[in-house]
């Protein structure tokens, strides 16, 4: 394999596991609005 292969894998790796913190703070950030919706509602 050539170097500029495993140069771009990397980057490709670290963009997917930012992508993946991402999709998680949203999923968190949902979650914490619902709940503070349904407390506002008691």
């Amino acid at each position: 394999m050539r170097p500029e292969d495993e140069i771009i894998r990397k980057r490709q790796q670290e963009r997917a596991r930012i992508m993946a913190w991402l999709l998680g703070g949203f999923v968190i950030l949902l979650f914490l609005i619902t709940l503070a919706k349904i407390g506002m509602g008691k």
